[in-house]
Formats: structure tokens, sequence, C-alpha cells
């Protein structure tokens, strides 16, 4: 990568104070990926947790609707159906750049009346099995999004590992080496030019 900067020694110092303020970035960058990478581990072991307990739940729920309509027919599903829409209430957080759900409730709003006024206990249980299944599933779905932002703050933070490693930290010290030579040969050349033109004058 070759990377544009003033000429002499003033050249010198920007390369050199640029190099440091990189090499000082990656560290940064490394000590992010590390932290993103256990919260990665935890989250994948909350979102695998969370998928099996809504599977669960929602085998489950579709048990019990599959015995109430089995004993009372399908009208029996309106009555076993929540009156109201469900409350979630989802507080986000954030960690090393990725924001995402932290802390999370769901609460489905139910009058078990209509639902035990059918007759058959396998309604009611309908009912709690399906927003047992809901709130299960409202859970997973957070678990999904924080692994999911976690992740892709962690392919940017690999990237721009990356491209300070293997571009901007080599090509700041090409750079400088280069320049570190240049300066010596010149150096070198006045020198030279000094003693020539201090010959001349004692000729």
């Amino acid at each position: 990568m070759r990377i544009r900067h003033p000429l002499g020694r003033g050249g010198r110092l920007w390369l050199s104070e640029r190099l440091e303020a990189a090499g000082r970035a990656a560290e940064l960058l490394e000590e992010k990926k590390r932290v993103l990478v256990r919260e990665q581990r935890r989250l994948a072991v909350l979102e695998r947790a969370s998928r099996n307990e809504w599977d669960s739940a929602w085998r489950e729920a579709q048990t019990w609707v599959a015995r109430a309509v089995a004993l009372r027919g399908e009208r029996i599903i309106p009555a076993a159906t929540p009156a109201e829409p469900a409350s979630v209430r989802c507080i986000w957080g954030s960690s090393m750049g990725a924001y995402y759900p932290t802390e999370l409730s769901c609460r489905a709003r139910t009058s078990m009346a209509a639902a035990e006024a059918t007759g058959t206990a396998a309604a009611p249980e309908a009912t709690r099995a399906f927003c047992h299944a809901l709130e299960s599933g409202v859970h997973h779905a957070a678990n999904v999004r924080a692994l999911q932002e976690v992740e892709r703050e962690l392919r940017a933070t690999l990237r721009r590992s990356r491209m300070l490693q293997h571009q901007m930290i080599p090509g700041l010290a090409d750079s400088l080496r280069r320049l570190d030579l240049d300066l010596e040969q010149r150096e070198r050349d006045d020198v030279l030019y000094a003693r020539q033109a201090q010959d001349r004058r004692t000729t």
C-alpha cells in the first residue's frame, strides 16, 4: 500500500506518528475482537437454548389445540384465542459498538374464563401453551437479533484489523524505511558536496 506523505524530516515525523497510532489502533481492535468473540459465544449458547425452548413450546401448543379441536371441534379455537395483543418490552444495550436487545419482557394478555367455559380442560391448556410459545418465540427472536448484531460488528472489526495489519501498517513502515534511505543518501551527498567544495577552496 503506497502512502502519500510529506518529504524530508517533517515527513519522517509524520510517518512515525501515524505508524505508532496505527499500532495502538491495531491493539485496540484485537482487544475489541476478543471481547466480541466472548460475547458471540455467550449469545450463541442463549440462541440455541431459546430455539430449543421455542420448538418445544410450539409442539406442546400444537398438541393441546389438536386435543381441544378433537373434543369440541374447530369452533373452540376462538374461545382459546387471547382477546388482546401481547405486550413486549425490549431494552437495547451496546457492547463494543454492537447495539442489540439486552433485556426483554413479553406478556400475553388473556382471560381464561372463555376457554374454561368450553367445558373441556384441553382449551385452557391450549391457551396457556400458546401464550408460553409466544413468549418463548419473542425471547428467541431477541436472542437471534442480538447474535446477528454482535456477529455483524465482529465481521466489521475483523475487516478493519486486517486492513491495518496487512495494508496500513506495512505501508507506513515501508514508506518510513524508504524515506530513511532517501534521507541517508541525501546526507551522504551533502557531506560529499561539502568535501568537494572544501577541496576546491584549498586548491
